[in-house]
């Protein structure tokens, strides 16, 4: 229902025409200077005098069509002033977001310089990805929950992490270590939206995962059974260190809501953006967290 009602006031060709500037400007004078005219000179002039019924039935279809129009418009900006106040949101929310991230790291930066020496490994001492990965995702987890008003419980962000060669597959990073998660290694062997989007090497996002489960891009969990609806997003990550490959797949799920309205081409393309954003974020730390692995390991 809500589908239709908003291909009908808000998505649809006739809606763009009559909110056109170019409607809003030349039409309302244009049909004052009519009624205008029927009134001053509805008596004198013989194009009105002589064409009275003809006029009667213009008046009335005008008047008709005017207050169609007029409601029609004004649900239509009702709507679309919602949608605007959100895309105002999602901006606010994204610069707090970010500036919590470059907060996090630059007090951690002040408190490391002061102690510093002159022999120290700075790389080990100012680098903390895996602290900074643990706090993107909470910070993730919350702006979601903010902006899209979802519920948290709702929300799993994962990074799997794996060798394509040996096919293992584990979770370097889950946002809640409570939750139970399908095996990463059955997600990156099934038809799931993360072996999808490490094939072709692209993030993706799937605004309704029905859809995705039609087009087998989703592997159905017991969870998303239960719920039903629901939104993925999706991005690979591939880090080569010194011949090394690090293989990761960034994902975050919304379980039993959508993350945006998934009729609204607009609403989707602006949510992808902001969860683009959130990944290259998270993809940066991640780089940091492959080379503190390999050095840690020893190059192995």
């Amino acid at each position: 229902m809500r589908r239709f009602l908003y291909k009908i006031f808000v998505n649809n060709r006739l809606i763009d025409f009559i909110s056109s500037p170019f409607l809003s400007i030349v039409t309302p004078p244009i049909i004052a200077l009519y009624y205008g005219s029927l009134d001053i000179w509805g008596d004198e002039w013989a194009i009105f005098r002589d064409y009275k019924e003809t006029h009667e039935a213009i008046f009335t279809y005008l008047a008709i069509i005017t207050t169609v129009i007029l409601f029609l418009k004004g649900v239509a900006e009702q709507f679309r002033s919602k949608i605007s106040s959100k895309y105002q949101n999602i901006l606010q929310a994204m610069v707090a977001y970010f500036n919590e991230l470059v907060k996090k790291k630059r007090d951690r930066f002040f408190q490391k310089a002061r102690s510093l020496k002159p022999n120290t490994d700075i790389f080990k001492a100012i680098t903390h990805p895996k602290e900074q990965l643990e706090y993107a995702l909470d910070g993730t987890k919350r702006l979601l929950s903010n902006v899209f008003n979802l519920e948290s419980k709702n929300i799993a962000i994962t990074i799997i992490r794996g060798s394509e060669k040996e096919d293992t597959w584990w979770y370097e990073f889950k946002c809640d270590e409570q939750k139970q998660h399908t095996k990463a290694k059955v997600i990156m062997n099934g038809n799931s939206t993360a072996k999808y989007c490490f094939q072709t090497g692209e993030s993706i996002f799937i605004p309704d995962i029905r859809k995705g489960v039609k087009e087998g891009a989703f592997l159905p969990s017991e969870r998303s059974k239960k719920l039903g609806v629901g939104s993925i997003y999706c991005k690979p990550v591939r880090v080569e260190v010194n011949n090394i490959d690090y293989i990761y797949i960034f994902t975050i799920v919304v379980y039993g809501q959508f993350m945006c309205t998934p009729y609204d081409e607009e609403e989707c393309r602006a949510c992808e953006r902001l969860l683009d954003e959130i990944s290259d974020r998270v993809e940066l730390e991640l780089y940091l967290h492959s080379m503190k692995t390999f050095k840690e390991s020893g190059g192995k």
